[in-house]
């Protein structure tokens, strides 16, 4: 599927849907928790589905240091995801300063409070980085602010120019921001949510960039890496006393060396494009009122946590028999109520 044919396959489901990018929406909120796992996992974080439930909907059952990573996930992403989806209605997209480092402060609030970062959460780092196992050096401390406002001010002249297309821009984007690195840790996450923000609030979904494997971990990093010299070009300008015009930037930066990584996130675009239109909740009324393992099914759920659910009290139920019914509007309230 080619950029155009995503485009008219995205405006299909938001005719039929309404509003596409909300937790309320149980297809999207599949998608948001499979981006979520996969996210995590880049950085070592493993979370099984029912791990990733029972923190995001119950609080409970699994280590602090997990739970920290995965509801500043959920928060981050979730809060910046609707944001970049409201501007989009309204036609106002543009990245800030601001924005970047809001990503930052949100995704490390729990695990700042928990003790497991240390530093300023949203402040750029005050040391030299290095990254593991990369061949790129990381702008010299003294020139992150210059270097992710040029990042920030090309960004945002090419949303409006023709010259690339969105998902190259927010490929480029990501891209320059991971050779930045501009925090003292998790620049992996908020670079993914940086992607999917720019992509959202150019009309696409967010993807969830496979990295449960290591030969996914490794074809990510590769793609990433076929495409940071020009930006390394730019640091050590920066580092220089340079001072790049856009104009300037453009005979540097190229999209060439990034055919791999464009070809990541156009294959997990068609993914979630597929996941919300072939959503299993659509085809069934509201007020329907299924049994629990055909519930199960539908939403991604274990049955032992809708009966847990059930026998709280925290999700109404009819027992004919054996056997538990809910009304999948009941579920979708649930669903609602647990994730604000």
């Amino acid at each position: 599927m080619d950029e155009k044919s995503l485009k008219k396959a995205i405006a299909a489901l938001r005719s039929g849907d309404g509003r596409l990018v909300t937790v309320q929406n149980a297809e999207w909120y599949s998608l948001f928790r499979e981006e979520i796992r996969n996210s995590i996992a880049m950085e070592g974080v493993f979370a099984n589905r029912q791990e990733l439930i029972d923190v995001l909907e119950h609080n409970s059952r699994t280590n602090k240091e997990k739970a920290a990573a995965i509801l500043g996930y959920f928060e981050a992403a979730s809060t910046i995801y609707e944001y970049a989806y409201n501007q989009w209605l309204e036609g106002e997209f543009c990245l800030r300063m601001a924005d970047v480092k809001q990503i930052h402060t949100l995704l490390m609030r729990y695990e700042k409070e928990l003790g497991s970062y240390i530093g300023e959460i949203g402040d750029f780092r005050k040391m030299t980085a290095e990254v593991t196992q990369s061949k790129f050096k990381p702008v010299d401390h003294f020139y992150i602010r210059e270097a992710v406002d040029l990042m920030v001010r090309w960004t945002n002249r090419h949303l409006k120019l023709s010259k690339y297309s969105p998902i190259t821009v927010a490929a480029l984007t990501h891209t320059w921001f991971e050779t930045i690195h501009p925090f003292r840790d998790s620049n992996g996450r908020a670079g993914r949510i940086l992607l999917n923000y720019i992509l959202i609030g150019s009309g696409h979904l967010n993807i969830a960039i496979k990295g449960f494997s290591k030969l996914d971990r490794d074809l990510y990093y590769s793609a990433l890496e076929q495409g940071d010299d020009c930006f390394e070009e730019i640091s050590r300008r920066i580092e220089k006393g340079k001072k790049l015009s856009l104009e300037q930037l453009d005979a540097i930066v190229t999209d060439k060396p990034l055919s791999e990584l464009k070809k990541i996130v156009l294959g997990r675009l068609v993914e979630s494009i597929k996941r919300m239109k072939t959503g299993k909740t659509k085809s069934i009324s509201k007020d329907a009122v299924i049994p629990l393992r055909d519930l199960a099914q539908l939403y991604d759920y274990s049955q032992d946590y809708l009966r847990n659910l059930i026998n709280r009290g925290e999700l109404k139920a009819l027992k004919k028999g054996k056997l538990w019914y809910v009304r999948v509007k009941d579920m979708a309230q649930h669903i609602s109520a647990v994730t604000k």
